[in-house]
């Protein structure tokens, strides 16, 4: 068994998606990437999961609408203080 922020997961995954998107030389910077997701992560709530029925649990919330949101709204806010100071 391991302790893992499910949380991490699903940043990482918007993050590599929106730095790939936007395809600019700042974004290839793995610091600016790790940079990104500290700022989301310190922003939003961490849901810890041990268990598969924890991360299923936490995979069904992960399709509501705020959470989706909220996720979006800190990941739009960290790409642009990063891109000013890479």
């Amino acid at each position: 068994m391991e302790l893992k922020n499910y949380m991490e997961i699903v940043v990482e995954d918007a993050v590599d998606k929106e730095l790939a998107r936007l395809n600019e030389d700042w974004t290839k910077s793995h610091k600016c990437k790790l940079d990104i997701m500290a700022m989301i992560l310190n922003r939003l709530p961490a849901r810890y999961i041990v268990t598969d029925k924890g991360r299923i649990m936490t995979k069904i919330t992960e399709t509501e609408v705020q959470f989706q949101a909220d996720i979006l709204r800190e990941l739009v806010r960290a790409v642009k203080q990063v891109k000013k100071n890479p």
